[in-house]
């Protein structure tokens, strides 16, 4: 049965019990939760104004800014499907999802005008393209269109079911695909993230976002928003700047992704003094985490830190490490290399590629019941559904195994899964293998073709800098750890790894890379 909503309800909820209380600062102005209140409002009346009906699709292609936010909540409020783009994409990569979408509504920046009047002609359901900070021939202005609007909230009475969002996958392994929330399962995020806190949010808190809004930093806006926290948004990571505003705002709450967190370190080394003194979480994730890495975090910042585990599919967390969890007998506990817990609301096992549950300690696919934040569903996209969804599971293609106490090791990918010789390889225990070298600073291992083994395993190792490790001395270092067949067989050092906007690598790209540097050649060493 789908029960009737007031669209964007909890939005207009909050800024009436809050009101002239800081709300969103970005850069170097502050707007309380009234004006984000009238802001929002004001876009959602200019959306319906434009003719648009409830569940149609409104892209954003906006950098961080207080714009990005108020198109979310517009969206929300117009009853409108919100659909995020990313900034880092091409052309073609935009017109092949506002297609899918079918989007009807695009809101873009300055920053992307000749690629939004690129994209324009190529998508024939774009009715409308609102510039922010500019306008051209067919182009409606933001703010002008804003300003001819009502400030008060629409309040359409909507179902349920309507569509919300749809959240493109980042696509490390393919072309992306369109997963749908309903106002119903959003709520269920919202419910599965407010019962997993172990920490009190409120008006005294303030949350630094200094990644994508769009991607997983926006996970925390939200219900920081509806807390009452002031959420403070980074255009971009700086790791000096992060530690000079976490000193001068009084920041309680930050949410970073493996880079962000090794440059942050980097950063306290050269400035211990550095006044992290309100800091009371440190959030972390979206990749594995090297155990170096959390070792030297709790060392540097104290017992601060947690790590949520999630996905497009079904947002974090899924799983959470909770800080208590990072330590046992005032140590780093061996429990960090896992993502924790099931959260209260979620229900998972490792199963078999026949769909049997496997026992404790067995590597397997992680499903999740689907109920909840675990109801999965791809936009237009039955294929995906029929493939991923099967007898009241949501197979997730991530690989994992429980622990005898209930913590989930995340193993990698199925695609991450190498067949070496007749043997089962999984990337995530050789990067580990390779990440506990003090000459390594991040890795990303992956399979080759290779005619005489099927796979080989390589691994792309970025190195620390000032350090020399070459190839043998790394593999000498892994056949200390892990077997044989284990063994990376290619291994190349690069300046960088190549990443997506969320942070993810992009194995597919350092894949296809290698195979057109080595066309003619044979990929084992």
């Amino acid at each position: 049965m789908s029960f009737k909503r007031i669209a964007g309800h909890a939005l207009s909820w909050a800024a009436a019990q809050y009101r002239d209380r800081p709300a969103v600062v970005f850069r170097d102005r502050s707007f309380s939760f009234m004006q984000i209140e009238r802001r929002s409002n004001q876009l959602a009346n200019a959306l319906i104004g434009l003719g648009q009906c409830p569940g149609e699709r409104v892209a954003v292609l906006l950098n961080n800014s207080v714009e990005s936010i108020d198109s979310q909540f517009g969206a929300e409020k117009a009853a409108q499907a919100y659909v995020a783009l990313n900034v880092r994409h091409t052309l073609r990569e935009q017109a092949a999802i506002l297609n899918d979408a079918e989007a009807s509504v695009l809101i873009v920046g300055t920053d992307f005008r000749e690629l939004a009047l690129q994209a324009r002609p190529l998508v024939p359901s774009l009715r409308h393209v609102i510039g922010v900070g500019w306008h051209d021939a067919g182009v409606l202005g933001y703010d002008a269109l804003l300003g001819r609007a009502s400030d008060g909230a629409p309040r359409l009475t909507v179902p349920s079911d309507l569509l919300l969002r749809i959240a493109y996958t980042s696509g490390t392994t393919g072309q992306p695909k369109g997963v749908a929330y309903s106002i119903e399962r959003f709520e269920a995020r919202l419910a599965n993230h407010f019962g997993a806190m172990e920490y009190g949010l409120g008006i005294d808190d303030a949350m630094l976002h200094v990644g994508p809004l769009t991607h997983a930093a926006g996970v925390h806006l939200l219900p920081c928003y509806l807390r009452g926290a002031r959420n403070i948004v980074a255009d971009r990571f700086d790791a000096e700047q992060v530690l000079a505003q976490v000193a001068r705002d009084r920041i309680t709450q930050l949410m970073v992704v493996p880079t962000m967190l090794n440059r942050l370190l980097e950063a306290l080394a050269v400035n211990p003094a550095a006044d992290l003194s309100a800091l009371r979480r440190v959030h972390y994730g979206t990749a594995p985490t090297p155990k170096s890495t959390v070792h030297e975090a709790l060392q540097r910042l104290g017992p601060i830190l947690r790590q949520q585990y999630g996905m497009t599919e079904a947002v974090q967390p899924l799983c959470v490490l909770y800080p208590h969890d990072h330590l046992e007998d005032g140590q780093p506990s061996a429990r960090i290399t896992s993502c924790g817990r099931p959260s209260m609301n979620v229900d998972i096992t490792i199963r078999d590629a026949a769909g049997h549950a496997l026992p404790t300690g067995e590597v397997g696919e992680i499903a999740l019941a689907h109920r909840g934040i675990g109801e999965v569903a791809f936009w237009r996209r039955p294929d995906l559904e029929r493939e991923s969804i099967r007898d009241g599971w949501y197979y997730s293609g991530d690989l994992g195994r429980f622990d005898d106490e209930g913590f989930l090791y995340i193993v990698g990918r199925n695609k991450d899964m190498m067949i070496s010789g007749g043997f089962n390889v999984y990337a995530r225990e050789v990067e580990d293998a390779l990440q506990a070298h003090p000459g390594v600073a991040e890795v990303a291992v992956l399979g080759l073709p290779d005619a005489e083994w099927g796979e080989v395993v390589a691994a792309f190792v970025v190195r620390r800098p000032g350090q020399t490790s070459d190839a043998d001395t790394l593999a000498r270092h892994c056949a200390t750890l892990i077997a044989g067949y284990k063994k990376p067989r290619v291994i190349e050092f690069i300046d960088t790894l190549p990443r997506n906007h969320a942070g993810k690598v992009t194995k597919n790209d350092l894949r296809d890379a290698y195979l057109a540097r080595h066309a003619n050649g044979a990929t084992s060493q």
